[in-house]
């Protein structure tokens, strides 16, 4: 399977296929918290930490840090961060 992409307001997201059982990842917003975001496997569920939006700061800032967590693979030499 290979990587999900779609633009939110413009800007291409990226995410690759989950890491544990291969299912499509998802870039989502928390549902009760206000900007905050996390990207989850619709297969088996397994998400990233939730990453809120700092002040006076960009919401796509708050949406980046998920995503370069979910992207992070060791066989990459990739850290992510």
């Amino acid at each position: 399977m290979g990587m999900t992409e779609y633009q939110i307001e413009r800007q291409k997201i990226s995410l690759k296929p989950c890491p544990f059982c291969g299912g499509e990842a998802r870039l989502k917003k928390h549902q009760r918290l206000e900007q905050t975001w996390y990207v989850q496997c619709k297969d088996c569920g397994i998400r990233t930490a939730n990453s809120v939006q700092p002040p006076y700061e960009s919401w796509k800032t708050a949406m980046n840090y998920p995503v370069r967590l979910w992207n992070r693979r060791i066989e990459d030499g990739n850290n992510g961060l």
